[in-house]
């Protein structure tokens, strides 16, 4: 069986359905069989050991279904950017409307996005000017952390991630995920002041999160706990 060859299907109420595939992997470093649904991703891995025939992970699989069926519950359902749809932006809910004899490329008028061009190149556009308007947000929100330790930072990128909300490197670089975004500021900016600290300290010690409280003006964990109950949500933008 090829990957991808076995998927989940999602019924949506409004008729619409999601497949989710199955990738399978074999892996010299597992011990069992093991499944871990990406919901993020809209992947279900399957994992299993070299010396376990490719047919006992698809059984597996099989008895499992109801199990997975469960999980695949959780994946929310998708919103495209689009003519006319709908989105949430840095608080602020916004129209997508397209003009396409405009000249002025995507911009942002009261609680309109505008979009010129072809219709085609409409979810694109979209993507890679609300991507350039965190980058934004991001590097100004960066340097009002960065400023409170005392610390420098080098290169700021956005990205699509489906692991991690942010990352720090050692050389001071920071990612950021695009969907951020559409969570509430609160949110995104306990994500930045995160990674700032990790300037500081790159581990999660008791000194790290005591930078964390002292540069982040909300409350910690309930920026975590909207992640840990909303998270997947940011991924249903399409």
């Amino acid at each position: 069986m090829k990957a991808y060859e076995y998927s989940f299907v999602i019924k949506r109420p409004d008729g619409t359905s999601d497949v989710i595939p199955v990738e399978f992997e074999r892996s010299i470093r597992s011990k069992s069989i093991r499944i871990t649904p990406q919901l993020a991703k809209k992947v279900i891995k399957v994992t299993y050991p070299v010396y376990v025939l490719h047919s006992r992970a698809v059984d597996f699989l099989e008895k499992q279904k109801n199990w997975v069926a469960k999980q695949l519950e959780k994946v929310p359902e998708k919103i495209t950017i689009a003519d006319g749809s709908k989105i949430t932006f840095l608080e602020h809910e916004y129209k997508i409307s397209h003009i396409p004899n405009a000249r002025r490329g995507v911009w942002i008028e009261d609680d309109y996005i505008f979009v010129s061009g072809d219709i085609e190149f409409l979810n694109r556009r979209v993507k890679d000017f609300l991507k350039s308007e965190m980058k934004k947000y991001f590097t100004a929100k960066t340097h009002f952390y960065a400023k409170k330790i005392g610390k420098k930072f080098g290169n700021i990128t956005v990205k699509d991630t489906t692991s991690r909300w942010g990352s720090c490197a050692s050389n001071g670089n920071i990612a950021y995920s695009w969907r951020l975004g559409f969570a509430p500021i609160f949110v995104i900016d306990y994500i930045v002041a995160h990674e700032v600290s990790h300037l500081e300290e790159l581990n999660h010690s008791y000194k790290f999160w005591r930078i964390v409280k002292d540069i982040y003006e909300g409350d910690a964990n309930e920026a975590q706990k909207w992640l840990s109950r909303h998270g997947l949500s940011l991924y249903s933008i399409d």
